[in-house]
Protein backbone atom coordinates (compact mmCIF):
# COMPACT_ATOMS: atom_id res chain seq x y z
CA UNK A 1 0.00 0.00 0.00
CA UNK A 2 1.39 3.37 -1.01
CA UNK A 3 0.89 5.86 1.81
CA UNK A 4 1.24 9.61 1.33
CA UNK A 5 1.35 12.02 4.29
CA UNK A 6 0.56 15.61 3.29
CA UNK A 7 2.03 18.19 5.69
CA UNK A 8 1.18 21.88 5.60
CA UNK A 9 -0.41 24.67 7.57
CA UNK A 10 -4.13 25.34 7.69
CA UNK A 11 -5.08 27.01 4.41
CA UNK A 12 -2.15 25.62 2.44
CA UNK A 13 -4.48 23.57 0.23
CA UNK A 14 -4.25 20.08 1.76
CA UNK A 15 -7.96 19.34 1.38
CA UNK A 16 -8.00 20.40 -2.28
CA UNK A 17 -4.84 18.44 -3.10
CA UNK A 18 -6.03 15.31 -1.29
CA UNK A 19 -9.37 15.41 -3.11
CA UNK A 20 -7.70 16.03 -6.48
CA UNK A 21 -5.24 13.19 -5.89
CA UNK A 22 -8.00 10.82 -4.77
CA UNK A 23 -10.10 11.66 -7.82
CA UNK A 24 -7.13 11.13 -10.14
CA UNK A 25 -6.46 7.74 -8.56
CA UNK A 26 -10.13 6.83 -8.79
CA UNK A 27 -10.10 7.73 -12.49
CA UNK A 28 -7.29 5.19 -12.87
CA UNK A 29 -9.46 2.56 -11.18
CA UNK A 30 -7.30 2.41 -8.04
CA UNK A 31 -8.71 2.07 -4.53
CA UNK A 32 -8.03 4.99 -2.19
CA UNK A 33 -8.48 5.48 1.56
CA UNK A 34 -8.12 8.74 3.47
CA UNK A 35 -7.15 9.21 7.11
CA UNK A 36 -7.77 12.67 8.44
CA UNK A 37 -6.70 14.06 11.77
CA UNK A 38 -9.42 16.38 13.02
CA UNK A 39 -8.08 18.71 15.68
CA UNK A 40 -10.65 21.37 16.39
CA UNK A 41 -11.14 23.35 13.21
CA UNK A 42 -7.92 22.04 11.70
CA UNK A 43 -8.03 19.16 9.26
CA UNK A 44 -9.90 17.76 6.32
CA UNK A 45 -13.68 18.09 6.52
CA UNK A 46 -14.72 14.45 7.04
CA UNK A 47 -18.41 14.83 6.07
CA UNK A 48 -17.39 16.75 2.95
CA UNK A 49 -14.98 14.00 1.90
CA UNK A 50 -17.64 11.35 2.51
CA UNK A 51 -20.08 13.33 0.37
CA UNK A 52 -17.47 13.12 -2.39
CA UNK A 53 -17.56 9.33 -2.12
CA UNK A 54 -14.26 9.08 -0.23
CA UNK A 55 -14.16 6.99 2.95
CA UNK A 56 -12.71 8.63 6.04
CA UNK A 57 -11.59 7.09 9.32
CA UNK A 58 -11.35 10.04 11.68
CA UNK A 59 -8.74 10.36 14.42
CA UNK A 60 -10.08 13.02 16.76
CA UNK A 61 -9.07 15.36 19.56
CA UNK A 62 -5.29 15.30 19.27
CA UNK A 63 -2.38 15.02 16.88
CA UNK A 64 -1.50 11.79 15.10
CA UNK A 65 2.19 12.30 15.70
CA UNK A 66 1.89 13.08 19.40
CA UNK A 67 -0.58 11.43 21.77
CA UNK A 68 -2.00 9.06 19.18
CA UNK A 69 1.19 7.53 17.83
CA UNK A 70 -0.05 3.98 18.41
CA UNK A 71 -3.40 4.79 16.76
CA UNK A 72 -1.83 5.63 13.42
CA UNK A 73 -0.50 2.12 12.92
CA UNK A 74 -3.73 0.61 14.23
CA UNK A 75 -5.85 2.74 11.90
CA UNK A 76 -3.67 1.95 8.87
CA UNK A 77 -3.87 -1.78 9.60
CA UNK A 78 -7.64 -1.58 10.14
CA UNK A 79 -8.23 0.26 6.87
CA UNK A 80 -5.99 -2.19 5.04
CA UNK A 81 -7.88 -5.18 6.44
CA UNK A 82 -11.33 -3.72 5.74
CA UNK A 83 -10.86 -1.94 2.41
CA UNK A 84 -7.57 -3.21 0.91
CA UNK A 85 -6.73 0.16 -0.67
CA UNK A 86 -3.82 0.53 -3.04
CA UNK A 87 -3.25 4.10 -1.82
CA UNK A 88 -3.70 5.77 1.54
CA UNK A 89 -3.70 9.57 1.88
CA UNK A 90 -2.96 10.93 5.36
CA UNK A 91 -3.81 14.48 6.41
CA UNK A 92 -2.21 15.26 9.78
CA UNK A 93 -2.96 18.36 11.79
CA UNK A 94 -1.80 21.64 10.28
CA UNK A 95 0.46 22.10 13.30
CA UNK A 96 1.92 18.59 13.30
CA UNK A 97 5.71 18.59 13.49
CA UNK A 98 6.95 16.81 10.32
CA UNK A 99 9.92 15.29 12.15
CA UNK A 100 7.68 13.72 14.78
CA UNK A 101 5.27 12.52 12.10
CA UNK A 102 8.13 10.91 10.18
CA UNK A 103 9.39 9.26 13.38
CA UNK A 104 5.91 7.97 14.14
CA UNK A 105 5.70 6.38 10.69
CA UNK A 106 9.17 4.86 11.09
CA UNK A 107 8.61 3.62 14.65
CA UNK A 108 5.07 2.28 14.22
CA UNK A 109 5.74 -0.90 12.27
CA UNK A 110 3.31 -1.10 9.35
CA UNK A 111 4.30 -4.03 7.12
CA UNK A 112 3.44 -3.72 3.45
CA UNK A 113 3.37 0.08 3.43
CA UNK A 114 5.53 2.47 1.43
CA UNK A 115 5.47 6.01 2.87
CA UNK A 116 6.16 9.36 1.22
CA UNK A 117 6.05 12.76 2.92
CA UNK A 118 4.74 15.63 0.81
CA UNK A 119 4.91 19.25 2.00
CA UNK A 120 2.35 21.79 0.85
CA UNK A 121 3.64 25.36 0.97
CA UNK A 122 1.36 28.33 0.39
CA UNK A 123 3.08 30.70 -2.07
CA UNK A 124 1.00 33.65 -0.87
CA UNK A 125 2.00 33.31 2.80
CA UNK A 126 5.45 31.78 2.36
CA UNK A 127 7.48 34.97 2.88
CA UNK A 128 5.60 35.98 6.01
CA UNK A 129 5.81 32.50 7.55
CA UNK A 130 9.46 32.02 6.58
CA UNK A 131 10.42 35.26 8.34
CA UNK A 132 9.07 33.88 11.63
CA UNK A 133 12.14 31.70 12.21
CA UNK A 134 11.42 31.19 15.92
CA UNK A 135 7.83 30.08 15.31
CA UNK A 136 5.99 29.00 12.19
CA UNK A 137 9.06 29.52 10.04
CA UNK A 138 10.78 26.84 12.10
CA UNK A 139 7.99 24.37 11.29
CA UNK A 140 8.03 25.44 7.66
CA UNK A 141 11.74 24.64 7.43
CA UNK A 142 11.14 21.20 8.96
CA UNK A 143 8.40 20.53 6.41
CA UNK A 144 10.94 21.16 3.66
CA UNK A 145 13.67 19.18 5.45
CA UNK A 146 11.51 16.07 5.77
CA UNK A 147 9.58 16.19 2.49
CA UNK A 148 10.37 14.01 -0.49
CA UNK A 149 8.19 16.27 -2.63
CA UNK A 150 7.20 19.93 -2.20
CA UNK A 151 3.93 21.20 -3.67
CA UNK A 152 3.97 24.98 -3.97
CA UNK A 153 0.29 25.95 -3.96
CA UNK A 154 -1.52 29.11 -5.11
CA UNK A 155 1.24 30.02 -7.53
CA UNK A 156 -1.30 31.71 -9.80
CA UNK A 157 -1.74 34.35 -7.08
CA UNK A 158 1.91 35.49 -6.94
CA UNK A 159 4.24 37.12 -9.45
CA UNK A 160 6.69 34.95 -11.36
CA UNK A 161 9.60 36.68 -9.61
CA UNK A 162 8.14 35.89 -6.19
CA UNK A 163 7.60 32.25 -7.13
CA UNK A 164 11.20 32.00 -8.35
CA UNK A 165 12.45 33.45 -5.06
CA UNK A 166 10.39 30.96 -3.05
CA UNK A 167 11.68 28.05 -5.11
CA UNK A 168 15.25 29.29 -4.66
CA UNK A 169 14.71 29.47 -0.88
CA UNK A 170 13.36 25.90 -0.82
CA UNK A 171 16.26 24.66 -2.95
CA UNK A 172 18.66 26.40 -0.58
CA UNK A 173 17.37 24.17 2.20
CA UNK A 174 17.00 20.99 0.13
CA UNK A 175 18.75 21.22 -3.25
CA UNK A 176 17.60 17.73 -4.25
CA UNK A 177 13.89 18.03 -3.42
CA UNK A 178 11.41 18.16 -6.30
CA UNK A 179 9.20 21.28 -6.34
CA UNK A 180 5.87 21.22 -8.19
CA UNK A 181 3.97 24.52 -8.61
CA UNK A 182 0.22 23.95 -8.30
CA UNK A 183 -2.93 25.91 -9.06
CA UNK A 184 -6.57 24.86 -8.75
CA UNK A 185 -6.74 23.19 -12.13
CA UNK A 186 -8.44 19.96 -13.25
CA UNK A 187 -4.97 18.51 -13.86
CA UNK A 188 -3.73 19.07 -10.29
CA UNK A 189 -4.32 15.49 -9.17
CA UNK A 190 -2.49 14.01 -12.15
CA UNK A 191 0.40 16.45 -11.63
CA UNK A 192 0.73 15.26 -8.02
CA UNK A 193 0.61 11.59 -9.04
CA UNK A 194 3.19 12.09 -11.79
CA UNK A 195 5.52 13.81 -9.29
CA UNK A 196 5.02 11.04 -6.72
CA UNK A 197 5.82 8.39 -9.32
CA UNK A 198 8.97 10.29 -10.32
CA UNK A 199 10.07 10.56 -6.69
CA UNK A 200 9.38 6.87 -6.08
CA UNK A 201 11.45 5.94 -9.11
CA UNK A 202 14.53 7.78 -7.84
Amino acid sequence: MRCIAFTGFLGSGKTSVILATARALGARGQRVAIIENERGAIGVDGPYLEAQGLGVREISDTCICCDLQSSLGHTVRLIDSLYHPEWLLLEPSGVAHPDELANTIEDDAMPGTEWRLVALLDAIRFGRLWADQAGLGYLLRWQIERAELVLLTKTDAVAAEQQALIEATISGVRPEVKIVPLTRSPEAGELVLAALEEVAAC
